[in-house]
């Protein structure tokens, strides 16, 4: 990765310098905050405004001005590209600050009419409005197909007609703004800028979906049949909720095979037999006082670099969390176990981005080490979530007959190509929507490019909960393809041909191998394909094979 350039003037390199210094220190304080507030509960507030307004610098308009010049004539430089990508995402963000504080706001707020649909709470109380935000839980527990449609109808009404107006108009504004800065075109823009190359991704995301097709709608209505008991012709993206996240009864049995108290034992037993020293690097921790917690972390000659909080306290954020405060010796790892499979699939996908982050080389500048997109930490956490694909390490580790173990694998290889399908569907809505012309008609081509992917019937008016900022589906549908290319070399080059590879997970070479690609920070994707030997990021074959072999487990 290219760093300042010498042929920056003295007065550049400086002010470079102490940009990063600026960022580096808000970063700590702010993941000092979060873990205080929403993980030890030793904060009651956690007010980043506060935070930000000690950094001035990282606001000022007089930086982002002069950080756009440099980044114009230096689009290669790494290091300045990703100061410039948070200094115009602070930029955009202070000048539309009302716009999205409104919508924020709103969707806090937004209350749904549930009066007449019968729906209660734990303590079996009649509900007669809930939060939107409180939505996605009530659509798991409904098994009723004819509830979660008019479920489904009141929150897209709802939301359709207080926030996606406002969602439009914001739209509009940020697209105008980057106009009037130089970069009318925003897929270009954001392919410079990502290191993505969109236009590829596209296309490669369209080959995808009529690539998986005979390996998809047979599996997906199979399955989609046993949950629900109809057919998949009448699925819509009212049922995606129940069908995939739901109770059920055939996991049952195999998530009892994975409680909570077992769940440090198991990474424990993985991650040191790859050499990655888990249980000398990741220490857990509860912290009865502020002071306990300042002594702990002020402490430079502490051995532990992960901070893993599993204790559980009253207000905890149920979420796993990875906050890298300072790489590599100050990582927050944060988890509420509650057993089950996907509690275990979500922790150890966490555990790839601190392992990551945990093994970056010390001295290395902010910007290579934290900042950039999350293409690649991406792609490690999935290495460490796909070993639930894994039928060696579900049979020798996890503990799982070699029956549960293939039955767990399809169930998660099929969830996994939905996600992957209405990913690249996404992707190829999002370069339609960005391609400068107007809106109109995009939203129906929202509804036939998801429901074309995922064989569940998506609406048009639901596009505007469906976007996010900077393409960051990019971002996540890349990471599939790389993690596929890492797992198919570590296979290739530290597993056995007795276990098709599979074993890797129990070479410590392997883990040298993870360690010095970590050691240089947040690589990327171009970067990463490149080491393995693919130099292609967009490269999915890997993840085709893979995914083909799992789902026919």
């Amino acid at each position: 990765m290219s760093t300042v350039s010498a042929v920056l003037s003295p007065e550049d390199q400086a002010f470079l310098e102490d940009i990063k210094q600026h960022f580096s220190q808000a970063n700590l304080e702010f993941a000092r905050s979060y873990y205080l507030f929403a993980t030890a509960r030793l904060e009651k507030t956690y007010n980043s405004s506060e935070i930000y307004a000690k950094y001035p610098i990282l606001q000022s308009e007089d930086t982002f001005k002069r950080l756009k010049p440099l980044y114009d004539m230096h689009p290669e430089n790494e290091e300045i590209k990703r100061l410039f990508v948070d200094a115009l995402g602070t930029y955009i963000s202070n000048r539309f600050s009302k716009e999205s504080d409104e919508i924020t706001n709103l969707k806090d707020q937004l209350k749904i009419d549930v009066t007449g649909l019968d729906l209660k709470d734990k303590e079996g109380n009649l509900l007669t409005s809930v939060l939107y935000e409180d939505t996605s839980e009530l659509f798991k527990n409904i098994p009723e197909k004819e509830k979660r449609e008019a479920l489904y109808k009141r929150v897209s009404d709802a939301y359709c007609n207080h926030i996606t107006p406002k969602f439009i108009d914001l739209f509009h504004k940020e697209n105008q703004l980057l106009a009037n800065l130089g970069y009318p075109d925003i897929v270009a823009f954001y392919s410079q800028a990502s290191g993505h190359n969109l236009i590829k991704l596209g296309e490669k995301a369209r080959q995808l979906v009529q690539e998986t097709d005979e390996a998809y709608h047979p599996k997906m209505s199979a399955f989609y049949e046993q949950r629900t008991a109809d057919h998949f012709e009448k699925a819509t993206r009212a049922d995606i909720a129940y069908v995939f996240h739901g109770k059920s009864e055939e996991m049952a049995h195999i998530d009892r095979k994975f409680p909570e108290e077992k769940l440090i034992d198991l990474a424990q037993k993985t991650f040191d037999g790859l050499g990655l020293e888990f249980s000398n690097i990741a220490q857990p921790v509860d912290f009865a006082s502020k002071e306990d917690y300042q002594a702990t972390v002020s402490n430079a000659n502490r051995p532990t670099r992960i901070l893993l909080d599993i204790a559980k306290r009253e207000g905890k954020r149920s979420r796993a969390y990875v906050y890298p405060a300072q790489a590599p010796e100050e990582i927050y790892l944060s988890v509420k176990p509650e057993g089950g499979l996907d509690d275990f699939s979500a922790f150890f996908h966490e555990s790839g981005h601190a392992h990551h982050f945990a093994y970056v080389k010390k001295g290395l500048s902010f910007p290579l080490a934290l900042m950039g997109n999350n293409t690649v930490t991406e792609s490690y956490a999935y290495l460490f979530q796909n070993l639930f694909l894994n039928k060696h390490w579900l049979e020798n580790i996890a503990g799982l007959s070699a029956a549960e173990a293939s039955q767990a694998i399809r169930r998660s290889a099929l969830n996994d190509l939905y996600m992957l399908r209405r990913y690249a569907s996404k992707m190829q809505f999002e370069l339609k929507l960005f391609d400068g012309t107007p809106l109109a008609g995009k939203p129906d081509s929202y509804a036939q490019l998801l429901s074309r992917g995922t064989g569940f019937k998506y609406d048009a008016d639901g596009w505007s909960r469906d976007v996010d900022h900077g393409f960051y589906v990019a971002d996540y549908f890349t990471a599939w393809a790389l993690e596929a290319q890492l797992r198919e070399y570590l296979q290739t080059h530290f597993g056995s041909s007795e276990t098709q590879g599979e074993n890797w997970y129990q070479n410590p070479e392997a883990g040298a191998f993870l360690k010095d690609l970590w050691k240089d920070g947040n690589l990327t994707q171009a970067e990463l394909s490149m080491r393995l030997g693919y130099n292609d990021p967009t490269d999915v074959g890997p993840l085709l094979r893979l995914m083909k072999q799992n789902l026919d487990r």
